[in-house]
């Protein structure tokens, strides 16, 4: 019997249903507001899944880069443990002017939304995420913050 919606079509769900409709985390990526509509831009400029990106950002003061990794077997080899992973650019110059208090940070202020859209629900679009870690990591681009979140969810075959 050939399945009716995979895996993947849950995931792109959660990106065309969830993600890019909410406002709060479309501002928090400043993305302007002439651009916050268009689909196809959200996920070509501001939104990118590639889980080794060459060259992520240079031309915006935020990018959020997101991957899939590799699954893990929960008892069977029909169940796996996959893991979704979030790296969110800041451009320093925007990174501590997400609200009055100038010590909060836009990147995790993003980590924090994508936890509240992500987890806020038993589940979202088909999937049950669970909140696994954060934390900041290096970043080649020279002015660029990277901060790291990552999710997991489990799949069957």
């Amino acid at each position: 019997m050939k399945k009716q919606r995979t895996w993947h079509d849950n995931m792109n769900n959660v990106i065309r249903d969830v993600l890019f409709p909410d406002a709060e985390l479309k501002g928090l990526m400043c993305i302007p507001d002439g651009q916050r509509n268009n689909l196809r831009e959200f996920i070509g400029r501001y939104f990118i899944e590639d889980a080794l990106p060459d060259e992520p950002v240079t031309d915006e003061k935020v990018r959020v880069i997101w991957y899939e990794t590799e699954g893990a077997a929960l008892g069977t080899v029909h169940v796996l443990r996959k893991y979704l992973a979030f790296d969110v650019y800041v451009h320093n110059d925007c990174l501590y002017n997400v609200s009055s208090d100038r010590l909060k940070r836009r990147d995790k202020q993003i980590g924090q939304r994508l936890k509240e859209l992500l987890t806020g629900k038993s589940h979202v679009c088909g999937l049950r995420f669970q909140y696994v870690d954060e934390y900041h990591l290096g970043a080649k681009t020279i002015g660029y913050r990277r901060y790291h979140i990552v999710f997991s969810y489990v799949t069957t075959w």
